[in-house]
């Protein structure tokens, strides 16, 4: 039996990651301020983010022999952040500029175990074929950009614009698992 594991965040596709390694958290909501600081890095900002969500569902709960997981993705091209989009237009004009070019999704994790922060990240890189204005406004229909970053799903029908990856697929989704694998190690959590 695996020790009590909660997930600082709502989002199915972690928790359905969680799960395909056979970890079945429980959710605790731990709402944090998700804004950069002035100058921070992209990596500096989702690994920050991964924390600070792991601390915030953490300091929610109680008991010693709990581990928090908590999980940030970032979409990068050419230094720009492309977080989720804010309407329609946003998510147009991230599509457009994500066409025929590739760029980098880094996705942040971490654990707090007895009040431990371990932490790490991915770096995936996607490549996009060209995107017409039909295949975006298409796209646009079906929903799947809302609350995504860079505006698609790797794991849903934005898949078919996906050319080339290179790296960590379900750091793409929103949780490298094999990172996380990495931590929950050196945190003692298959002992239990």
């Amino acid at each position: 039996m695996s020790p009590k594991t909660f997930l600082a965040s709502n989002s199915p596709r972690r928790k359905e990651l969680l799960e395909q390694i056979g970890i079945y958290p429980e959710i605790v909501i731990a709402p944090i301020e998700e804004t950069a600081l002035p100058n921070e890095s992209p990596e500096s900002f989702v690994i920050r983010m991964a924390v600070e969500k792991a601390m915030s569902g953490y300091d929610k709960l109680s008991g010693e022999d709990i581990y928090v997981i908590g999980g940030d993705t970032i979409v990068v091209l050419d230094k720009k952040v492309f977080g989720k989009p804010k309407n329609k237009y946003s998510a147009i004009n991230m599509l457009s500029l994500l066409s025929e070019k590739t760029h980098r999704v880094i996705s942040g994790v971490a654990i707090v175990y007895a009040g431990v922060v371990y932490f790490d990240k991915s770096m995936t890189k996607v490549t996009f074929k060209k995107l017409s204005v039909q295949d975006i406004e298409a796209y646009w229909q079906t929903e799947e950009p809302l609350g995504k970053a860079g505006s698609y799903a790797i794991q849903g029908v934005g898949a078919k614009f996906i050319e080339r990856i290179d790296g960590s697929y379900s750091g793409v989704m929103g949780l490298p698992l094999f990172e996380l694998n990495q931590l929950l190690i050196k945190a003692g959590f298959y002992g239990k």
